[in-house]
């Protein structure tokens, strides 16, 4: 973990309040970050013929990049490792505790959130949030508020069940339509694996859906049938964020098994980047 002076994690912490992050910890400075080249593959529908891969030609760097989403993309927003500027120029466009799907999200620990009124013009937002920064890449980090059933006007949507997978899927569609008419390509980022704690403070608690993994796959399956593999695109996460628990279960990575710290930013950024150097212009 990056070390700073009082003052700066100071303030740091403060920002992470306002984001509906808590808890903040010090530790050594990760590793040069020097992404290697890789390749990404799009994502196509499980109904479709498989796409082609793009070219794995990097793309010449700094590139611009918008991070969209709630409080994980801006976690990651403000623990960005300092060498993340020679490949990326990272704009925040983030919605803390917002996320895409509406009404009140009800967890089975009897904790309960009401989207609707925390995030009423996350599309707009979103679209505005483009329109401004004019990425050369959207990164979207969203799940954490997806995971769970949601109570509308209209009643109850049980998680994975036709309804709720049809409404989070136009909501999707919709966000990422917004996002394109900036002319911007679309990285939209799959989920780690949470690790949430019964001892999380409030905010933001233990929302132990969060830890099912089944849940993080299927939600995983939904995002790759967005793809499109000429504008939006999947990158995943490190993986050890699902099969090391010294890296997903480490609370100097995720403070809270969700929210990302220096270190666990440091690790999710060098799985990313450089499927994001890859994507197509």
């Amino acid at each position: 973990m990056l070390r700073s002076s009082g003052r700066q994690w100071l303030s740091l912490c403060l920002v992470m309040s306002f984001a509906l992050l808590s808890g903040c910890s010090g530790g050594p400075p990760p590793a040069v970050f020097n992404p290697p080249l890789g390749t990404v593959r799009p994502s196509p529908s499980p109904s479709s013929s498989p796409l082609p891969s793009p070219s794995p030609s990097p793309r010449p760097v700094p590139v611009k990049v918008a991070i969209f989403g709630d409080s994980q993309a801006t976690a990651l927003f403000l623990n960005r490792p300092a060498s993340l500027a020679a490949s990326l120029t990272v704009t925040d466009a983030s919605i803390s505790a917002c996320g895409i799907m509406p009404g009140l999200v009800v967890s089975r620990s009897g904790e309960r959130f009401d989207l609707t009124s925390a995030c009423p013009n996350w599309l707009s937002k979103w679209r505005a949030n483009a329109q401004k920064a004019k990425p050369d890449i959207a990164l979207v980090v969203i799940g954490a508020w997806d995971l769970f059933d949601v109570q509308t006007a209209q009643g109850k949507l049980a998680f994975q069940s036709p309804e709720w997978e049809s409404l989070f899927l136009s909501n999707l569609r919709s966000g990422l339509a917004a996002i394109r008419e900036s002319g911007a390509q679309i990285a939209l980022a799959e989920l780690p694996c949470y690790r949430p704690r019964t001892t999380n403070p409030r905010p933001p608690g233990y929302w132990p859906e969060r830890g099912d993994d089944a849940r993080i796959r299927y939600l995983n399956d939904l995002l790759r049938r967005v793809a499109d593999g000429a504008h939006i695109f999947t990158v995943q996460p490190a993986a050890a964020f699902c099969a090391d628990p010294a890296v997903g279960d480490n609370t100097s990575n995720r403070y809270d098994g969700v929210h990302y710290l220096r270190p666990g930013a440091a690790i999710y950024f060098d799985a990313v980047v450089p499927q994001l150097l890859v994507l197509p212009s």
